[in-house]
């Protein structure tokens, strides 16, 4: 009778302490997976502004070259402008001499003909008539016709100075006519450079905007990344908290459970010590692994190449260590612990945490597949799950970082040499 007491002694014992450990990881459990998703929000979040300043400040760069080009072109068409209104001034003052040319060769031209028009009435007045009407009168006929003769002369060298004004002036209204052409065509084109000028000054202050708005831009984002980098401090500072709080429930349990088992083993006697002994004696065996675990320190999860280190990378921080390797791959825990979340966590895919005490937490991402699940503990080593490449990346890799008090450091501050 005493022995069978004894044995729903430490039946009672052990429904005691599965029951509290199952509160205290239910409870934790739960805040833990509803403080992991606004963590993985944040992260999520985090890195999409990261990718978006990345973005906006290949964009400002790309501006920039687009603003210095529209610059060049600026000053090029206005060069070319300047030109043209040069061309346009020393046109005019071509046009304005030949115009004065023009109008001395006509003047020269009026006064010549107005001569030679007079000189050719008084020739014509003295004609042979007057010369026989001199003689008949007892005039000197041939004085008469000696003047006759000399105006005559002077009115063929006359004619002959008509004809060449004349040629001059066709020659200068030629060359202002061709004048005149060549300043409209500099005109039309002083007309279309500038033209060209206003598209130039348009283009350079549309660059300039497009430069100033992708500058604000960046501006913004890095702005929203400080805050959402604050958020997610806050949240791992809540981690942290919740973490100590779970340590702080699963200590409580213990010491219920061990006050229990004191109890019953004052009110059952000696043979149900015994009985308790034997329980305690397993329990203890449990505990045990852990132990032996973190005197060993943290392992590798597994034997593959490292292809990218914590710390800034692609203008962010990589907060972990990236392990290559074919898909379908087994992970072992780095050291023995308990996990406290196993679902998908957006960019992280899905993705396993193991809490190894003293505020050290191992999380594993992008995986193909679990291998346990939430509350369970697991052994160094141990397969928790298999290489993939779900969430945010561009092959199969572990992503494995390690957090403290909620907070990521240096995987390589826990583990020496390299994963083979």
């Amino acid at each position: 009778m005493v022995r069978s007491i004894g044995s729903r002694g430490a039946v009672v014992l052990a429904a005691l302490v599965v029951a509290a450990c199952l509160v205290a990881v239910l409870g934790g459990a739960a805040d833990a997976s509803s403080d992991e998703e606004r963590l993985a929000e944040a992260r999520r979040a985090l890195e999409a502004i990261g990718g978006q300043i990345s973005e906006a400040e290949a964009a400002v760069e790309e501006a920039d070259e687009e603003l210095e080009d529209a610059d060049e072109l600026l000053a090029e068409v206005e060069a070319i402008v300047n030109d043209v209104a040069t061309a346009v001034d020393a046109q005019q003052d071509v046009v304005a001499r030949t115009q004065q040319r023009l109008a001395q060769v006509e003047d020269e031209r009026d006064l010549l003909l107005d001569a030679f028009n007079q000189r050719a009435t008084r020739v014509f007045k003295m004609g042979p008539t007057q010369a026989w009407d001199m003689l008949l009168t007892g005039g000197d006929a041939a004085d008469a016709m000696a003047r006759t003769s000399y105006l005559r002369i002077i009115l063929e060298g006359d004619q002959v100075d008509l004809e060449v004004l004349e040629a001059a002036g066709i020659a200068v209204a030629a060359e202002q006519e061709r004048a005149d052409e060549e300043r409209a065509r500099l005109e039309r084109l002083l007309e279309e450079q500038e033209a060209i000028l206003a598209e130039a000054q348009e283009l350079r202050e549309s660059r300039a905007l497009a430069a100033a708005n992708a500058r604000d831009r960046v501006a913004l984002l890095e702005e929203e990344q400080d805050d959402l980098e604050a958020e997610q401090e806050q949240i791992e500072a809540l981690i942290a908290q919740r973490q100590a709080e779970e340590r702080a429930r699963q200590a409580a349990a213990r010491e219920a459970a061990a006050a229990e088992a004191a109890q019953q083993r004052s009110s059952g006697g000696g043979s149900s010590g015994g009985g308790s002994s034997g329980g305690g004696s397993s329990s203890g065996g449990q505990a045990s692994a852990p132990s032996s675990a973190s005197s060993a320190g943290y392992s590798w999860p597994l034997c593959a190449p490292v292809t990218s280190e914590y710390g800034p990378r692609w203008g962010r921080m990589h907060r972990g260590i990236d392990l290559g390797g074919p898909t379908g791959t087994a992970i072992g825990a780095a050291k023995a612990g308990r996990v406290i979340s196993a679902g998908w966590q957006g960019g992280y895919g899905r993705l396993l945490l193991i809490d190894h005490g003293d505020g050290v937490v191992t999380a594993y991402a992008h995986l193909s597949s679990f291998a346990v699940g939430s509350g369970q503990s697991v052994q160094r080593g141990q397969t928790v799950g298999r290489i993939g490449m779900s969430g945010n990346t561009t092959g199969p890799h572990l992503h494995l970082e390690f957090r403290v008090n909620g907070r990521a450091v240096n995987p390589r501050q826990y583990l020496s040499g390299s994963p083979c």
